[in-house]
């Protein structure tokens, strides 16, 4: 009788001449449905009568060649019977044995020729035996090449085996022959590595042994682990033969699905079963082996249910995961259960992925429920043909479980050349033929995951929209809920009063506010204990009963405990020391001041708003963001306190799709800060939806991302009034967005020429006798341009004056240093460029 994982094998004997048996599991030990105990060498027996061949010889260094049924001894020699009965056939000398025990095959005629050690892989008559039998095609035959992958080291053996081999994979028509090659390799990319070293030939047949081992599902060659039937069996064959009591029988097929998913080999859980029970006189139940620790999996932390409800702020994919305990309706199909998890990293993915697995296994959908996590370079190798092996061996690892793939996006963002467009055709294959033993799950950050699967149809199909779990991250009370349970955790555990308690709660709700797309969730509270930790350990030294205290927490995070304000001065000195600007200098004041009295009033939660900037260019409209940016810094507001200065260029991409990227990457880089869109009315249409789909894409990307990271990211859009009208006319969400403005006006002559004194002095020039009235009466003509552009027009002033000053002392060397740093009348150009 064939165990139940090598079916398969036995399956495929009937059609393929060319088998492989390899996987982690190639030394295990097999319990078939009549209670027998063997290894591989006799299940393959089993495999290869059951598939109808009569005929069967094992080939090993150990053994050289065997036979473990006297028809097979009968047949080899000559094709007649020896004299030798069975009980009275010669036996090998003490020591050596085979399937037959000590039982040997009759050598066909001899010729003098010098013999080597006669056990030794390079025993010649051993490799002329085997070509007598592969040239006795008369009835079914099979040999089976144990420890393939060890036959290359034998130079001597090598030549003639690979000229066996070559000889034995002829076709020859209306002969039936199984040639089964054994690696003691994990995957079939070892599997090939080790073949190229045998025979010239070999790889090539590999390469289409191996396309229908990876077109069959389940493998025909791969050796898995035991089954739940199997396992069963074992058990009870244990029980008879040692004599230990069962603790709950009717517990015992879970506390079987248990041992399964554990991925041991069986002859392990023989031992334990045989000898660690009865030594300590322990029954077999759900109780001894979480005690004897012999569960690595999540099973031994209770029961999957109470688990899940235990699980904090996400309760959609709580309700989610109990609908899968419900199977489908008998004689229907079986659904797949592939699922997506989008989110922020830390916010529970893979704890979820290993409860997918136990429930699935639970509901009887899937026998062991493990999980095998992989990242997307695990899956892509750096040679054709590679990658599809590598991502095959993570499947089969994966089976009868959960392949979690995580960052699954990487594998669409291949640059040309790479390998992940194989991963992906590969794994949707595996997905489709695998269905009712295999669920994967793949997981990222949102955005990512959208485009991820919008690039493939096959994965849109295989991943159904109702297992698109969206991972929220944890809010401020679950982050101290983890906070907490971590301090706790040490041993001995942290102590603390209610001042560290609120500024505790003050940072991690700091850090929440503040968080962008990379926030570690429950990652982040790990780093922050951890940090804790240290400080603690620094301050107190020897005296480790000291509680924690406030002045443990990073120094950088102390912002978020509500300091004291900064003063006006602090806040305003930069703005004020700028050139005119009075009325954006009273807005911004009242705009803080508004901020401030909220405050005081207990406002709950206090954001900074997103503000339109009215006017035309060159009036300090960037120079200004990049002031609020600081003093909402500094009020708390935001994170970081930087600008981020973008324009129509940086937002909108040359195809389709590409705008939200790219919408999105300036967002996240102005996480904490300000993203200042200078002429934002560029992105508005003129016309209508049709005359540039780029702009309004970019527009609804940027209304989304205001709302969704509002108090994260400060938005400032800047223009003219005119077109910026059009602008917010846009979106009809667009204007409600903006709750703030600052009109800025053009400057005053005086205020231009104020400008230029100061540029120039800071560049550590002078303006000589006659130079600034020259220069007011360009200015005063200049201003009446409609694309004069104020500071900005000042400063290409004196970029021309410095070049003319250049060309005026070139060559000069009697000029003293006050002369080279003085701008003369002459030169002020005529005209502005």
């Amino acid at each position: 009788m064939v165990p139940e994982r090598l079916e398969a094998l036995r399956d495929a004997a009937r059609v393929e001449s060319v088998l492989l048996a390899y996987g982690p599991y190639v030394k295990d030990a097999f319990v078939d449905q009549a209670y027998r105990r063997y290894g591989l060498s006799e299940a393959l027996w089993e495999v290869l009568h059951d598939a109808g061949f009569s005929r069967i010889v094992f080939f090993s260094l150990r053994g050289m060649l065997r036979v473990r049924d006297l028809d097979s001894r009968l047949a080899t020699a000559s094709g007649t019977s020896t004299s030798h009965p069975a009980d009275e056939a010669p036996r090998m000398g003490d020591g050596f044995g085979g399937p037959l025990g000590s039982m040997i095959v009759d050598p066909p005629p001899r010729r003098e020729e010098p013999a080597s050690s006669p056990m030794g892989m390079s025993d010649p008559h051993a490799l002329k035996m085997l070509e007598h039998l592969l040239d006795k095609p008369a009835e079914p035959t099979a040999v089976v090449f144990e420890q393939a992958e060890v036959i290359a080291r034998y130079n001597e053996a090598q030549r003639g085996l690979a000229a066996a081999l070559e000889r034995w994979l002829e076709y020859r028509p209306g002969v039936r022959k199984a040639c089964v090659l054994v690696f003691a390799r994990d995957d079939l990319a070892a599997v090939r590595r080790s073949a190229e070293e045998i025979a010239r030939d070999l790889p090539a047949v590999l390469t289409a042994t191996e396309v229908e081992q990876r077109r069959r599902s389940p493998r025909p060659g791969l050796i898995g682990p035991p089954t739940e039937a199997e396992l069963t069996r074992l058990v009870h064959r244990a029980r008879v033969r040692s004599g230990f009591a069962i603790d709950d029988w009717a517990a015992l097929p879970r506390v079987i699905r248990a041992l399964a998913a554990e991925n041991e080999p069986l002859w392990r859980w023989e031992e334990r079963l045989e000898r660690v029970l009865p030594a300590h006189g322990l029954p077999l139940g759900h109780q001894t082996v979480r005690d004897l620790d012999w569960l690595s999996s999540p099973v031994k932390k209770g029961d999957v249910w109470q688990r899940i409800d235990e699980l904090k702020g996400i309760d959609d994919i709580k309700a989610h995961l109990k609908g899968l305990r419900y199977r489908p309706r008998a004689g229907g199909e079986a659904p797949a259960h592939h699922m997506v998890f989008m989110g922020n990293p830390g916010t529970g993915k893979t704890t979820v992925a290993a409860l997918v697995g136990e429930v699935l296994r639970e509901a009887g959908i899937l026998s062991r429920g493990h999980v095998e996590s992989v990242k997307a370079s695990d899956l892509i190798a750096q040679h054709v043909g590679e990658t599809a092996l590598k991502t095959d061996a993570a499947v089969d690892r994966a089976m009868d479980g959960v392949l979690f793939v995580d960052e699954a996006y990487s594998l669409s963002e291949q640059v040309e050349g790479g390998f992940g467009k194989e991963a992906i055709d590969t794994l949707l294959a595996r997905m489709e033929n695998d269905r009712d033993r295999l669920v994967v799950v793949v997981a990222g950050y949102r955005d990512d995951m959208r485009r991820f699967l919008a690039a493939n149809q096959g994965l849109r199909d295989r991943f159904p929209e109702s297992g698109h779990l969206d991972f929220p991250d944890y809010d401020p009370e679950t982050l101290h809920a983890i906070a907490v349970s971590q301090l706790r955790a040490v041993d001995p555990p942290y102590t603390w009063d209610e001042e560290f308690e609120t500024a505790l709660r003050n940072v991690i709700t700091g850090l929440y506010e503040a968080r962008d797309a990379t926030f570690g969730n429950a990652r982040a509270m790990r780093n922050l204990t951890a940090e804790i930790g240290l400080g603690w350990a620094r301050r107190v030294q020897d005296e480790r009963s000291a509680p924690l205290a406030v002045a443990d927490l990073p120094a950088r995070l102390r912002r978020h405990l509500n300091p004291a304000p900064p003063s006006a001065e602090e806040l305003f000195g930069p703005l004020d020391d700028m050139i005119g600007l009075a009325s954006v200098k009273d807005g911004l004041r009242r705009l803080v001041a508004q901020i401030d009295l909220s405050r005081r009033l207990g406002a709950e939660k206090v954001v900074a708003p997103h503000l339109l900037f009215l006017g035309p260019p060159g009036t300090g409209k960037t120079t200004v963001a990049r002031e609020i940016a600081r003093i909402f810094h500094r009020l708390g507001l935001l994170a970081k306190g930087h600008s981020v200065e973008v324009g129509r260029e940086h937002l909108v991409g040359a195809y389709l799709g590409e705008t939200a990227r790219l919408t999105k990457d300036a967002f996240d880089k102005a996480f904490g800060g300000v993203l200042f869109i200078d002429e934002a009315y560029a992105l508005a249409p003129v016309d209508s939806d049709r005359t540039d789909p780029y702009g309004r894409e970019a527009i609804n990307v940027i209304n989304q991302h205001m709302e969704n990271h509002r108090g994260r990211v400060v938005v400032i859009a800047a223009g003219y009034q005119e077109p910026m009208d059009r602008f917010l006319a846009s979106n009809e969400g667009l204007r409600s967005r903006f709750t703030a403005r600052l009109e800025f006006p053009a400057y005053s002559l005086a205020e231009l020429l104020e400008i230029l004194r100061r540029d120039v002095a800071a560049r550590g020039f002078r303006l000589g006798d006659g130079t600034e009235d020259r220069a007011r009466d360009l200015l005063a003509r200049a201003m009446t341009d409609p694309a004069f552009g104020n500071a900005r027009s000042v400063r290409k002033l004196e970029d021309q004056m410095n070049g003319a000053l250049s060309v005026r002392v070139f060559g000069r060397r009697d000029l003293d240093d006050a002369t080279l740093r003085t701008y003369l009348p002459e030169d002020v150009p005529d005209e502005l460029w």
